[in-house]
């Protein structure tokens, strides 16, 4: 997910083993469950590989995750409790001391933002309480995101520094603790909608890697 590995680049146990210093079952195990959620491909009789990119695969991907995302907050809110609304209440807190680390800063710092955040948002779509939605959810915000670790530049992550979305965030729980699905709607489809130059930004670049990579092809 961080990028660490290129897109169908292959994976060896033996490799993977020396390069995070862990044993053999850890690794076995954890590329079975990134090939469930999708960011790793099985090849018969050639084995693993890191999941390919593609333009039609982001689009998809995107897609089904802002529909299954805006299903699962309109089902937290017929479904809502206090339990609930206190519980994103206090993951939008934390979220917001969180230090906004950009995709070029230390990985293990990032990482830590972007799990503060994946905390708050899996806080509110557990409102849903459905484990199929939120797993498919997590399974593809985690896809959504590789493509942001590969394709993404530092200056595109400060829209957050400067507590847009933040802002944004406030909003959505305004409505959810409001119970008001259409208002909730609307603010997360603004949501959406105010990251697109960041999303054309990251389908432009991917455009290119893979025009240079088939170039490379071509040449050898």
């Amino acid at each position: 997910m961080r990028g660490v590995f290129e897109p169908h680049e292959r994976l060896k146990v033996e490799h993977l083993v020396q390069f995070y210093g862990v044993g053999h079952s850890p690794i076995r195990e954890a590329i079975l469950l990134m090939s469930e959620s999708g960011l790793v491909v099985h090849e018969h009789q050639k084995g693993y590989r890191v999941a390919p990119v593609s333009l039609a695969d982001y689009d998809d991907v995107l897609a089904v995750y802002q529909r299954l995302y805006k299903l699962a907050i309109e089902m937290a809110i017929d479904l809502a409790d206090d339990e609930w609304e206190e519980r994103v209440v206090v993951q939008l807190h934390r979220a917001s001391k969180a230090k906004v680390v950009e995709p070029d800063g230390e990985p293990e710092a990032r990482e830590q933002w972007q799990r503060a955040y994946w905390e708050f948002h899996g806080a509110l779509v557990s409102g849903c309480r459905s484990p199929l939605l939120m797993q498919l959810l997590g399974d593809i915000g985690f896809r959504l995101e590789r493509y942001v670790n590969l394709f993404a530049e530092p200056s595109e992550g400060r829209r957050s520094a400067d507590g847009e979305v933040l802002g944004m965030h406030r909003a959505i729980v305004d409505a959810l603790v409001a119970r008001d699905k259409g208002r909730a709607v609307a603010v997360i489809d603004d949501y959406f909608a105010a990251s697109q130059p960041v999303r054309n930004a990251i389908k432009e670049r991917l455009r290119s890697s893979l025009t240079a990579k088939r170039g490379r092809k071509h040449a050898d």
